[in-house]
């Protein structure tokens, strides 16, 4: 299960993620928007995460002769997160001045209408998992255990996911008038590097990924 953090951690990196915290730290009531947005997320992919697993678990995916698929799976998929960091990078050097992360024109629709429309907005973005979580989920179903462990997992794994929104939505509570100082040079931070660690965090899971892919096929 020690796999599943480096693909949190990258999960976390995901650029449309990025780009909902940039906007609601902009937003005049940030607290409401991203307690909404994260409410909403945390239900919706825990809830899917767990019938991805329970999908799963009896499978041929998961169980039984299966030396040769998961690896070929992982390599895929790693070529494809080194593909998408190429991208991102191409992209950042086709546009001037740097954008942000993501498409943040009809994030910023939505959660600049409420925290209503945020709540959907988390719904809407996180009920289909991206390849990290669903690497994740298929490596938990593969661990087999009881419903509360396996609960407990998901809701880990995402809340790991999460934590560029639960940091600043924590601060905000404990301490408001420090976060407010430094939530602006934290939004200019990730405005101007934003798009740097997506293309990290991409790179690394990918060669991660088929470093691990060619290694469960040699043995």
């Amino acid at each position: 299960m020690a796999e599943l953090l480096p693909l949190a951690l990258a999960s976390a990196c995901w650029p449309v993620l990025l780009a909902v915290v940039l906007v609601s730290l902009r937003a005049p009531n940030p607290i409401r928007l991203m307690a909404s947005f994260l409410f909403a997320g945390l239900l919706t992919t825990v809830t899917v995460g767990l019938l991805i697993i329970y999908a799963l678990k009896g499978t041929s995916l998961v169980s039984g002769n299966r030396s040769w698929f998961g690896p070929i799976v992982e390599i895929v998929i790693g070529f494809l997160a080194l593909a998408g960091a190429l991208y991102l990078r191409y992209r950042h050097r086709r546009r001037d001045p740097s954008p942000a992360p993501g498409d943040p024109g009809r994030i910023e629709r939505m959660l600049h209408r409420g925290a209503g429309l945020a709540f959907v907005a988390g719904v809407v973005l996180n009920v289909v998992p991206g390849v990290m979580p669903l690497i994740a989920m298929e490596n938990i179903a593969e661990f087999d255990r009881g419903f509360v462990l396996t609960f407990l997992l998901v809701l880990g794994f995402y809340v790991i996911m999460f934590a560029f929104v639960e940091i600043p939505l924590v601060g905000y509570v404990v301490a408001p008038e420090r976060t407010v100082r430094m939530t602006a040079g934290f939004n200019a931070w990730l405005d101007r590097n934003g798009y740097r660690i997506a293309v990290g965090a991409l790179g690394l899971i990918g060669i991660y990924l088929i470093v691990r892919g060619v290694v469960r096929l040699a043995v």
